[in-house]
């Protein structure tokens, strides 16, 4: 399976509603790395240079959790409304 999209094997019932939140636009602001916009297996976060802010496309979410911990306390992810988010099949 090298080389293959992966993401082709996960539906996502898409919410209306954000579960991943941003505490503080400012620390995103001032952030050198981005840790975010890297850690993301399908592309939750990115920077958005007309704007000059972080855009965060949470339809895209997969639940992995690899955003907060590389953002402590900034980023808040939650588990999406019951009958939404990520359902993986073969």
């Amino acid at each position: 399976m090298c080389g293959e999209d992966y993401l082709r094997f996960v539906k996502i019932a898409v919410d209306e509603i954000s579960h991943i939140h941003i505490r503080d636009s400012y620390r995103c602001n001032i952030c050198d790395v981005k840790p975010c916009t890297y850690v993301c297996p399908s592309g939750v976060f990115f920077w958005n240079t007309e704007q000059e802010l972080l855009d965060v496309m949470w339809r895209r979410c997969v639940e992995c959790g690899a955003c907060e911990p590389c953002c402590p306390g900034n980023i808040e992810l939650h588990h999406p409304r019951g009958g939404f988010g990520v359902s993986y099949h073969a």
